[in-house]
């Protein structure tokens, strides 16, 4: 699999997809992956039920989740619109279940590899194991129990599938995920260009992750501009016009590493999530742009 360069993807434009892996939730979203441009990423959103539940569990890669509606509790915490989780690769975080405030969970779920270097897992390998899986054993409660009666975290039997061998995870740099309040930040104005302004929300490590949220006016524009480090790119709000295509709220870009990418136009004032990370040994720089 391949990338042909920056690209986006509209969120209404994709599948649902529904892997039992834990009950009450679907998602959209789109895999990017380039064994050469070493791109190993999932964007998008999951979408939960009242009756979602997620165990205490951890995973060989990290992940930043952006809450977009209702309310999401992580142990004796509760999380609302604009709070910015960064989970770390190997570190535990759970168990999740919505509030009932009448308004349905919506979170950005961004996924990618970590300063470890484990390969991201390929959505459709994983949903191909899972449907293996489901063949023999049960899927409940974010639990797989095996034929046998054997009992395993479902993500961790899933992968274990994929790979054949039994998962080593990798040791945490951070004992636990780190939560951004993104409304807490201000916004400053980026000088080389008028218009858009930014919150810088977290840096990590030598390989980054770099979160930021970006916020163009309407009519103003992102320059183009050739980055250091992968860029995983979710629309929040508002409406882009990017490579001769218009996109929407919810919408997602790839902005690989060393490629020029053109102008994003925002048609409507419009905010960006921005999460910029190597896995080439490059520095990602603290402007993204």
């Amino acid at each position: 699999m391949s990338i042909p360069g920056p690209t986006g993807v509209r969120e209404a434009d994709l599948p649902w997809v529904d892997i039992g892996v834990r009950p009450g939730y679907n998602q959209r979203y789109q895999g990017f992956f380039d064994k050469d441009r070493q791109i190993g990423a999932r964007i998008g959103s999951l979408y939960a039920e009242p009756y979602y539940h997620s165990p205490r569990h951890r995973h060989t890669f990290q992940q930043v989740r952006y809450v977009l509606s209702g309310k999401m509790k992580y142990g004796h915490e509760v999380y609302e619109p604009g709070d910015c989780l960064y989970i770390p690769e190997g570190a535990y975080y759970g168990p999740i279940k919505p509030v009932d405030t009448g308004e349905q969970l919506h979170f950005a779920d961004i996924q990618f590899e970590g300063p470890s270097g484990i390969p991201y897992p390929d959505p459709d390998d994983v949903v191909d194991a899972q449907r293996d899986l489901a063949k023999t054993g049960t899927f409940e409660e974010g639990v797989y129990t095996f034929a046998s009666g054997r009992k395993r975290d479902a993500y961790e039997a899933i992968l274990e599938r994929i790979t054949g061998e039994k998962i080593k995870y990798p040791k945490p740099r951070l004992n636990s995920y780190v939560v951004l309040r993104s409304a807490g930040f201000p916004w400053r104005e980026w000088p080389a260009a008028e218009g858009v302004s930014v919150k810088d929300l977290a840096y990590f490590f030598e390989t980054g992750p770099n979160i930021k949220m970006v916020r163009i006016a309407a009519g103003a524009e992102l320059p183009a501009s050739t980055p250091v480090g992968h860029r995983a790119v979710f629309l929040v709000e508002g409406n882009l016009a990017f490579d001769g295509g218009s996109f929407d709220k919810l919408s997602y870009f790839i902005l690989p590493s060393g490629e020029q990418y053109r102008p994003m136009q925002a048609e409507s004032e419009a905010t960006l999530l921005m999460i910029g990370w190597s896995t080439l040994g490059e520095r990602v720089p603290l402007d993204l742009f």
